[in-house]
């Protein structure tokens, strides 16, 4: 099975479970109801109560073998295929010659000694969009490593 296969499986698993536990519920406090109506000493609970909290226990189970480790995945990827994400990020600011922005750059070049950096991504530059819609900008320099520098903060503007 593929990861968003299993990402769906789950879900469907955690909307049954969510509707079992409600079940579950209902029929315990009709069971109460029902003998604190007829002053009985004891609930008598049905076999179906029985049996939806044998579902939901295997619904645990089922949802505990397809939780998959934080140490050994991030976001469905292994660890090397995350690292190789997070250089490929961090590459973005170079220029065509290969220099991160800032860096000496060859005299021959069009930098003319310092690299300006990739002209199609400048610092705060939008190089795309979230889920919610919010946008992500390219970071300067000393903030690249840092996740958070890649959204727009709410004291400043991106530029275009």
């Amino acid at each position: 099975m593929t990861d968003p296969t299993i990402t769906d499986l789950r879900r469907e698993l955690e909307k049954a479970q969510i509707a079992l536990i409600a079940a579950l519920k209902h029929l315990g406090a009709h069971a109460e109801m029902n003998a604190a109506l007829h002053c009985a000493e004891r609930v008598m609970y049905s076999p179906l109560h029985a049996k939806i909290e044998s579902a939901i226990g295997g619904i645990d189970h089922a949802l505990a073998r397809t939780e998959t480790p934080v140490t050994d995945t991030l976001i469905g990827r292994s660890v090397a295929d995350t690292a190789e994400l997070v250089k490929t990020l961090t590459d973005l600011d170079r220029c065509q010659h290969g220099r991160h922005h800032g860096d000496p750059c060859g005299p021959a070049d069009d930098c003319n000694g310092t690299s300006a950096g990739n002209p199609h991504l400048r610092p705060g530059a939008i190089i795309g969009y979230d889920l919610r819609a919010e946008p992500i900008v390219m970071p300067d320099r000393e903030h690249k490593h840092d996740p958070k520098a890649w959204r727009v903060q709410p004291d400043s503007e991106p530029q275009p």
